[in-house]
C-alpha cells in the first residue's frame, strides 16, 4: 500500500532558518519540496565529488582487502587526490603493457639482438635492414651471399637482415620492416619495472584500503550531508525583504504528530494539508511480510501514483509461482532456499530482505520441480518412485502428459493473472475517478470470465452447448452493452459505440497476445529440465573407473552450476517481463510516482 502524506509549509525568521534546517534533519521525516530548475554550480560541484568518491571508495573495496586499525589523516581531500593520481598511473601503466605486448611480439622474429652494435654499424656507413618474405618462394641459396642472414621462420614467413653497403638489393619478393626500437632484453626489462612500478601503486592502494576506508566513506557522507542543507537553502523563498523563509516539504500522515509537536515547541509556524489534484506526492510504499519483500523489484521498473494501486502485493504471489514454473527443479530449489536461509542469517541488515526473498524463489522451485517431477535433471516420472509412477500410469491412460497439463497451466495462469489485473483496473478507476468509469472494464471481465465458464462447463462438465446458450446470450449482453455503450462517461451512445468497437479491437487482439505470453514459463521450465539431462547424460557417458568417476563429478557440479545460472537468470527476467508488460499493461497502471526521500543525516 502507498503511505498517505501530509504537505507541510513551514515559516521561519531568517536568523533562526539555518538552525532550524538542521534540526529539521536530524528528525529526518520531511520529503523537501525542491524548486524547478538547474542546481546550483556549487552543489553541482559537492554531488559529482561525492560520486566520484563512491566509485573510489567501491574500487577499494573490490580490493579484497580486510580492513585494519584507521590511520589518522589529517586531510581527506589529500588522500582523495592522492587514489585519483595512483587510479590514473594504473590506467597508464595498461595502456604501456599493451604497447610493450605488441612491440614484444614484433620484436620476438628477429631474436634479442643489440640495437647499440646496429646504431655503431650505421655510424660507419654499414646499414641493417630487416625483411619479410614468404618461405614458399625464398631460396636457400640467398644465404650463400654473405649480405643476407636468415633470422628465424614463422608462420610461413621468413625473417632475414639484409646488409646494405650500397649495392642493389637481391631480386627476392619481400617487404622491408621497421628496425624494433628495443632489444628483446630492453623490452623485458621495461615489462619488469611496470609490474614493480605497479606493485607498488597495488601496495599503496591496499595500505590505504586497510586504514582509511572509514575516514572515505565519512567524507563522502560529509559531502552529501552538506550538499543536501545547501539544496535545503536553495529550495526557500524569502518573504519580507528576506526577513522571513518559508520551506515545503511532505511527511507520511502517521508521523504528523510527532512533527506538529516539534514545530509548536520550536514556535514555528506551518500550515498542514492533504494533497489535492496535481501535487507531485513522493512515494512510500508500507507492505508488511511476504509482500514488503518484493517493493525492491517494483522499484525496478516504477513506482505508483499516489492516487493508484499500489501493485506489489498482488504481484508478488505471481512472481513468485512464475519464477518456480521457469526454474521447476527440486533440487535446485533446495539448494536455492539453503543458501538463501544460511545468508540471511549472515548477512547486514539491509540485505536480508534479499535473502528472505530469494528463500520463496527457492520454495517455489521446490513445489514445481515436485509438480514437474525434476530434480537435478532427472525425470522423477521415469522413476519407481511412489506416486509418480502411479501418475505416470494415469497420464498415460488419459493420452497425456506432465508436460501437456504443464503447457495448459502456464495459459490458465496467465488468463488468471490477466483478468485479475482487470479486476485491479477497474478498482483504480474507480478509486481515481469513479465508479462510471470502471464499468467498460468491468464489461470485459464479465465477457472474459463469463465465456470461459460457458466454454469449460461444456468441455469439462459434458453439459450441452444449447442448455448453455442462454447463460452464454445472457454474458454476451451484459457485457456488450457495458463495452459498447458505457466505456466512456459524458459521451454520447454513438461516440461510446465507435470508441468500444476501436477497444474491442485492441482488447481482443491485446489479451490474445497477451495470454500467449505466458508459454514462456512452460518453455523455460522444460528447457532447463533438458539442459540437466543433457548435464547428466554426458557425465555418465565417461565411464565408472576412478578418473571416470572424478570427471563425472566435474562434470555434474560445473554442468548443474552453469545451468542453475542460466535458469535462474531467466527465471528472473522473465516472469518480471510477465508482471511489468502484461499484468500492469492490463491493471492500466500508470506509475511516474518519486521516491519518499527524506531530508536527514546519512549514518
Amino acid at each position: 500500500m502507498i503511505a498517505p502524506m501530509k504537505k507541510y509549509s513551514f515559516l521561519v525568521f531568517h536568523r533562526e532558518y539555518e538552525e532550524f534546517l538542521l534540526k529539521l534533519r536530524d528528525m529526518g521525516m520531511v520529503h523537501i519540496i525542491e524548486k524547478e530548475g538547474t542546481l546550483p554550480d556549487e552543489i553541482r560541484e559537492q554531488l559529482q565529488q561525492a560520486e566520484q568518491l563512491d566509485k573510489l571508495i567501491r574500487s577499494l573495496e573490490n580490493r579484497g582487502v580486510i580492513a585494519g586499525p584507521a590511520t589518522a589523516v589529517e586531510d581527506v581531500t589529500v588522500l582523495h587526490d592522492e587514489i585519483n593520481g595512483i587510479l590514473n598511473k594504473q590506467s597508464a601503466l595498461v595502456q604501456r603493457q599493451a604497447q610493450l605486448r605488441k612491440e614484444m611480439a614484433e620484436t620476438e622474429p628477429w631474436g634479442d639482438f643489440s640495437t647499440d652494435i646496429i646504431h655503431k654499424l650505421g655510424a660507419k656507413s654499414i646499414r641493417v635492414r630487416l625483411f619479410i618474405a614468404p618461405i614458399r618462394s625464398w631460396d636457400p641459396e640467398l644465404t650463400d651471399d654473405a649480405d643476407i642472414f636468415e633470422i628465424s621462420r614463422s608462420a610461413g614467413m621468413i625473417y632475414f637482415a639484409w646488409v646494405d653497403t650500397g649495392l642493389p638489393f637481391p631480386a627476392i619478393d619481400a617487404d622491408e620492416v621497421r628496425l624494433p626500437a628495443h632489444s628483446l632484453t630492453e623490452l623485458h626489462k621495461l615489462k619488469q619495472e611496470i609490474v614493480e612500478e605497479e606493485a607498488g601503486l597495488n601496495a599503496r592502494l591496499d595500505e590505504i584500503a586497510t586504514g582509511n576506508l572509514d575516514a572515505l566513506k565519512a567524507y563522502r557522507q560529509q559531502l552529501m550531508q552538506d550538499a543536501e542543507l545547501e539544496k535545503a537553502f536553495s529550495t526557500t523563498t524569502s518573504e519580507a525583504g528576506d526577513k522571513l523563509r518559508i520551506l515545503e516539504g511532505w511527511i507520511p500522515a502517521e508521523t504528523a504528530d510527532v512533527l506538529n509537536r516539534f514545530l509548536d515547541q520550536e514556535g514555528v509556524f506551518y500550515l498542514s494539508e492533504s494533497p489535492v489534484p496535481g501535487d507531485s506526492v513522493p512515494i512510500l510504499l508500507k507492505n508488511k511480510g511476504f509482500a514488503s519483500k518484493f517493493e525492491m523489484l517494483g522499484e525496478l521498473y516504477a513506482l505508483p501514483g499516489y492516487k493508484e494501486i499500489d501493485l506489489t502485493p498482488f504481484f508478488a504471489p505471481f512472481y513468485t509461482i512464475f519464477f518456480g514454473f521457469c526454474l521447476g527443479d527440486a533440487g535446485y530449489g533446495v539448494l536455492i532456499t539453503i543458501a538463501a536461509l544460511i545468508a540471511r542469517a549472515r548477512v547486514g541488515k539491509q540485505l536480508k530482505p534479499i535473502a528472505s526473498l530469494v528463500s520463496y524463489l527457492g520454495i517455489s522451485t521446490i513445489v514445481f520441480g515436485l509438480i514437474s517431477g525434476t530434480a537435478f535433471g532427472i525425470n522423477l516420472y521415469e522413476t519407481s518412485l511412489p506416486g509418480y509412477r502411479q501418475l505416470q500410469h494415469l497420464f498415460t491412460e488419459k493420452g497425456t502428459d506432465i508436460n501437456s497439463l504443464l503447457f495448459t497451466l502456464s495459459l490458465i495462469l496467465g488468463g488468471i493473472q490477466i483478468v485479475f489485473g482487470m479486476g485491479l483496473k477497474a478498482a483504480n478507476e474507480t478509486v481515481q475517478f469513479g465508479f462510471r468509469y470502471a464499468l467498460g472494464t468491468i464489461g470485459w471481465i464479465i465477457l472474459l470470465v463469463g465465456l470461459a465458464a460457458v466454454f469449460g462447463l461444456s468441455k469439462y462438465a459434458g453439459i450441452p452447448m444449447e442448455t448453455l446458450k442462454p447463460a452464454m446470450y445472457a454474458v454476451l449482453a451484459a457485457g456488450g452493452i457495458l463495452v459498447l455503450f458505457m466505456n466512456t462517461p459524458g459521451k454520447n451512445l454513438l461516440m461510446n459505440f465507435g470508441i468500444g468497437l476501436w477497444n474491442s479491437y485492441n482488447m481482443v487482439t491485446g489479451v490474445l497476445g497477451d495470454l500467449l505470453s505466458y508459454i514462456r514459463l512452460f518453455a523455460l521450465g522444460i528447457s532447463s529440465a533438458i539442459l540437466g539431462f543433457v548435464f547428466n547424460s554426458l557425465a555418465l557417458s565417461v565411464g565408472t573407473s576412478i578418473i571416470g568417476i572424478i570427471f563425472m563429478v566435474i562434470i555434474l557440479v560445473i554442468g548443474h552450476s552453469i545451468n542453475i545460472f542460466m535458469a535462474g537468470l531467466g527465471s528472473f527476467v522473465h516472469p518480471m517481463r510477465l508482471t511489468f508488460v502484461e499484468f500492469y499493461k492490463n491493471a492500466g497502471f500508470s506509475g511516474g510516482g518519486r521516491k519518499y526521500q527524506p531530508f536527514r543525516k546519512l549514518t
